[in-house]
């Protein structure tokens, strides 16, 4: 994959190996307790939407402080997975890519989300609050009462939810997900993976993400699935 050119359209730029250290440092400069397995694997799974025969695989690297990143999510996302994921055509994974020297919160929200999915399978709920308030949480005195709050309203258990952000119970596998993103030389946010091959950077609409499922469906099915 080749990522050199300039892109206008990226919320960020950042090294890859420098992102790795400063989230590392992040995650283990506060002591974690044992991590429950059965949370980091709901978390795991939760973020992956759509059928898991589906197609066509595509990751989504994205930054809950970005806000090329919410709008993404706002505008163009609804479409595509009416179109495409709820109809068994393609597979979206999320894959969380903070860049706290940048965004300073986007670490805590990351963890809340996949808290959100490991406690109560409730991370796309919470993604889509967190991108829809994106204002409210980045500029709050305390986003964690935030989190707390958007918790209480979606119906996710509070007491685990809290437990689980408190404890860094799924700083492991967002640490995974960073060096996901750094072996696939992503340096930006929002960057797309289409079947491990065809990287997409930068936001798009929906009309070019229309032909870009449409031209993978084609290389996988042979017809044109449109």
């Amino acid at each position: 994959m080749n990522l050199g050119r300039n892109h206008i359209e990226r919320c960020v730029r950042i090294g890859a190996v420098a992102l790795v250290l400063a989230v590392a440092g992040l995650a283990l400069a506060a002591p974690l307790a044992a991590q429950d397995a059965g949370v980091l694997e709901r978390a795991a799974a939760s973020r992956a939407k759509g059928a898991q025969d589906a197609p066509v695989l595509v990751f989504e690297i994205a930054d809950f402080q970005c806000p090329y990143c919410a709008r993404f999510s706002l505008d163009v996302f609804p479409q595509l997975d009416s179109a495409y994921i709820r109809s068994g055509k393609v597979q979206w994974v999320f894959v969380n890519l903070p860049l706290p020297s940048l965004h300073p919160r986007a670490w805590a929200a990351a963890e809340a989300a996949l808290c959100a999915g490991g406690v109560a399978d409730g991370f796309w709920g919470f993604h889509d609050r967190l991108f829809a308030d994106q204002a409210e949480w980045a500029q709050a005195e305390n986003p964690h009462e935030v989190f707390l709050r958007y918790a209480r309203e979606s119906g996710i258990p509070t007491e685990p939810f809290e437990t689980c952000l408190l404890a860094d119970g799924v700083a492991s596998l967002l640490l995974e997900d960073v060096v996901f993103a750094a072996s696939a030389r992503v340096s930006g946010t929002p960057t797309f993976v289409i079947d491990r091959e065809t990287v997409v950077v930068g936001l798009k609409s929906f009309e070019e993400w229309s032909a870009l499922l449409d031209d993978a469906l084609r290389r996988k099915t042979g017809a044109d699935r449109r």
